[in-house]
């Protein structure tokens, strides 16, 4: 059987992959062009100062466990996020200062969203 090629975007990266038939006697659909390149991805929302702690994935936000103003250190828990009906407790990837905490406890993010800023 011959192998056909085929191009294949997953969060935004193009893989090519071939594929060979290797069974059935179904119809097989024309071939349609892939496009030149991906979609332009939207850019996640970025701080106006300091970094962000981000969401790791869509979800709810179940509990702000810091305040602004406070020193908090790598690893502390900054807030827990409800995601695919599990709590994931969110953890800071460096130390700082809390300066600013855009969602409260009940808001939907989504991937990326500013969780909590730090200066």
């Amino acid at each position: 059987m011959a192998t056909r090629k085929f191009k294949i975007t997953i969060d935004g990266k193009v893989f090519e992959a071939e594929v060979e038939e290797i069974g059935g006697s179904a119809p097989v659909a024309a071939p349609q062009a892939a496009p030149s390149s991906p979609p332009p991805q939207a850019a996640a929302p970025q701080a106006a100062s300091g970094n962000s702690i981000v969401a790791p994935m869509p979800g709810k936000v179940i509990s702000v466990k810091v305040s602004k103003g406070q020193q908090i250190n790598a690893g502390d828990t900054v807030l827990i996020l409800e995601a695919m009906k599990m709590e994931q407790e969110i953890k800071a990837t460096s130390s700082g200062s809390v300066v600013d905490i855009p969602v409260s406890d009940g808001d939907t993010v989504t991937k990326n969203q500013p969780l909590i800023v730090l200066g």
